[in-house]
């Protein structure tokens, strides 16, 4: 395998990358360090987390973290914070008061984690949670339900005007019947599921949907911001699509839009067969029907994506992550490649040009990429969910191609061990100095903070 840095950077150079990449990529060269230095991500340490007093961490020296809104603590007003921690963004900030919007990806209709009139579909128990967290005491303020009677809350994105999208990760058509946990009947749903949700961190916990963003297996969205566009992602194994979202007024989603997929001009199959560094100029295929959740006369969660297939549109395989930079939209295919381990793909809209940024060809390097999110020193941080990982590790990838592990998972709580369980929802503070990222289960958030330029700078 050639390192995964050289690897980026010769892609990058070929691209013409040098002064694209969040401002430039800096120098190019070779690998850092002398032959066999060991880089800072080969030298975590155990690290004990500041509320439990546990170790459930590993971070680089000189880092500390403290945890946060635990799958299970009491809600005002009832009910109690769910499990499975998944996407979450930063909506607010004021002063030392940071606002976070956390999802939660419940597949079981059991009814709504929380008690009220404003759930979606009283049946159903994902939703979100709005956390104020005070950084300044290192502790969290409130946690208030945002979003409930929803399904398999995944991820979503952040927008421009300081909501939060949150997307559910399944389609279930009207009467539907939706299976619960064992010993309980059945559910026969009447609301359908599968679509994009706005969420406000005000405590309105009215279920605000975007039917125009369509009826698929989401994932997560990011926006541009000059154009009000949304692009979003979509988690299917076999063959999934990249969306354009364009609203009627920006800024205004629940007047409506309109939906199209990606089509990448002589790349029909971008699942595997791709050389690092290609790229293509992309159209896009409208999306007649956005609600047509299955295809006719089948349960496949497919009846978005198989019209875009119909009218042009380029296969991905497991699109997960999407994040809104300066230089374009990245977005992770979860298992795209020839190794199976994963594809990061930029799309650039002033240009209308797709390429293949990093793929995985070894899984020590990084594998099964998912949510990704503005880092710190300019980077990006990739959390994995890997099903070969013992211990699953978050990532941090540099605009000159290093690949650093900056935290990994120790969790094991009363002898069972969650060291296996995927990282989800990484956000960075506006002050770059606190990192927030989810342990899915059995559920928490962790804040991370510690000397990032010391950490992140090249050592050559």
């Amino acid at each position: 395998m050639s390192h995964p840095r050289r690897q980026f950077l010769r892609h990058a150079v070929s691209l013409g990358l040098a002064t694209t990449l969040v401002g430039g990529l800096g120098t190019l060269g070779s690998c850092g360090g002398r032959p066999g230095r060991k880089s800072p991500s080969d030298r975590l340490r155990p690290a004990i987390d500041a509320t439990t007093g546990l170790t459930l961490l590993h971070l680089p020296a000189g880092f500390r973290y403290f945890t946060f809104a635990w799958a299970g603590e009491a809600l005002p007003g009832g009910g109690r914070i769910p499990a499975n921690a998944d996407g979450m963004g930063v909506v607010a900030t004021t002063g030392d008061i940071v606002t976070l919007i956390r999802n939660h990806e419940i597949v079981d209709a059991n009814g709504a984690f929380a008690p009220g009139a404003d759930a979606y579909d009283p049946d159903c128990g994902a939703g979100c949670v709005v956390l104020r967290v005070d950084l300044a005491a290192e502790k969290l303020l409130t946690a208030t339900p945002a979003l409930t009677g929803t399904l398999v809350n995944c991820a979503g994105g952040v927008t421009p005007w300081g909501t939060w999208i949150s997307c559910e990760e399944i389609v279930v058509g009207r009467d539907q019947v939706r299976p619960t946990r064992p010993g309980v009947p059945d559910a026969r749903l009447t609301k359908i599921h599968g679509l994009a949700f706005e969420v406000s961190a005000d405590g309105n916990t009215r279920a605000r949907p975007i039917p125009d963003m369509g009826q698929f297996r989401h994932e997560a969205v990011a926006f541009d911001a000059t154009t009000g566009q949304a692009y979003l992602t979509e988690d299917r194994d076999d063959t999934a699509g990249f969306y354009r979202f364009t609203p009627h007024r920006p800024g205004d989603l629940a007047a409506g839009g309109a939906l199209e997929m990606l089509i990448a001009e002589g790349g029909p199959d971008l699942r595997r067969g791709v050389r690092g560094g290609q790229q293509w100029r992309v159209r896009w295929a409208p999306i007649a029907d956005p609600l047509l959740g299955h295809s006719p006369g089948t349960l496949d969660q497919g009846g978005v994506v198989h019209q875009g297939l119909a009218a042009g549109g380029s296969r991905f395989v497991r699109l997960e992550g999407c994040l809104s930079r300066t230089d374009g939209i990245w977005f992770t295919s979860t298992s795209g490649g020839d190794a199976a381990g994963g594809q990061v793909w930029r799309y650039e809209p002033k240009s209308a040009l797709l390429q293949l940024m990093f793929e995985v060809e070894q899984a020590d390097a990084m594998h099964y990429p998912d949510n990704l999110a503005e880092g710190p020193g300019a980077g990006m941080v990739i959390c994995e969910d890997s099903p070969q990982r013992q211990q699953q590790k978050l990532k941090w990838l540099g605009r000159d191609g290093r690949l650093l592990t900056i935290a990994e998972n120790h969790v094991n709580i009363d002898g069972v061990d969650h060291g296996a369980s995927e990282w989800a929802g990484a956000c960075v503070s506006a002050d770059g100095r606190w990192l927030f990222a989810n342990i899915f289960r059995p559920g928490f958030t962790a804040a991370i903070t510690g000397p990032w330029d010391d950490l992140l700078k090249d050592p050559r």
